[in-house]
């Protein structure tokens, strides 16, 4: 006669499992702790941009912090998952761009709005030079390659955006490959500002507008300032009226 199976005794459970949406292990439940988390990722990103990711250590970011490495992956299990909360909070803020810089300017037209989406974007990098590191890192670092196209997505999104209220008549498909093509020239272009002297970052800048709204002419034919014709109504007068067609090619 078999002998009775003694009964199992049920497993603990912890109390704080993983968070399987997120990088975080576990979500915070008090202020303190996601003050905390911000402290870690406002940390993460300044090591990032100081020293690239590559060269970055979890010891190194909760002692930049002022906490323990404990403290540190009590939230985060590795660097990985640092680089993924922060593209989180990118793409977050970078919807806000649009809603603060663009959502309400719907008459702006041509090289204006190219100039307020460049502008934004170039402050955006500069408030958040962790921003770089990461889009940089997309096609050469595993670790990166999912943080960095989530960072990238929302950059092409934002710009679909501004093509979808201005040019609705192009096609959904092509719309997505020229916002692709913008997001990555505006963000090569000014990385480049970032490395140039104080006194040639404007001149960089403006650079990128130009080569953005000629691209964006000479494929969506996007209306563009000229010295003749209506101003769309509701456009506050800048000294320069807008063209309402596409521009003639050199020559015409």
């Amino acid at each position: 006669m078999k002998s009775a199976t003694p009964p199992t005794s049920p497993q603990p459970q912890p109390q704080n499992p993983p968070d399987e949406s997120g990088p975080l292990r576990r979500r915070p439940r008090q202020a303190r702790a996601q003050e905390r988390i911000e402290r870690l990722l406002d940390t993460a990103e300044q090591v990032f941009a100081d020293v690239g990711y590559d060269a970055a250590t979890t010891n190194v970011i909760a002692q930049r912090a002022g906490t323990s490495i404990g403290s540190l992956y009590e939230f985060f299990p590795n660097k990985v998952a640092i680089a993924r909360a922060l593209a989180d909070r990118y793409v977050t803020q970078i919807g806000g761009i649009y809603d603060s810089e663009i959502v309400d300017a719907p008459s702006l037209l041509g090289d204006a709005i190219v100039e307020r989406v460049v502008a934004a974007l170039d402050r955006f990098y500069r408030e958040h030079p962790g921003a770089v590191p990461l889009l940089n890192g997309r096609f050469s670092s595993p670790d990166l390659a999912d943080a960095g196209e989530q960072l990238q997505h929302a950059l092409v999104r934002q710009v679909e955006r501004v093509l979808a209220a201005r040019a609705s008549g192009v096609p959904a498909v092509k719309r997505r490959l020229v916002a692709t093509v913008v997001a990555e020239v505006a963000r090569s272009l000014l990385v480049l500002a970032d490395q140039s002297p104080l006194s040639q970052r404007r001149a960089v800048a403006n650079e990128a507008v130009n080569v953005i709204m000629g691209y964006l002419v000479r494929t969506l034919g996007v209306p563009t300032p000229t010295e003749h014709g209506p101003t769309p109504a509701g456009a506050k007068g800048d000294g320069r009226e807008r063209r309402t067609g596409p521009v003639p090619s050199p020559g015409n």
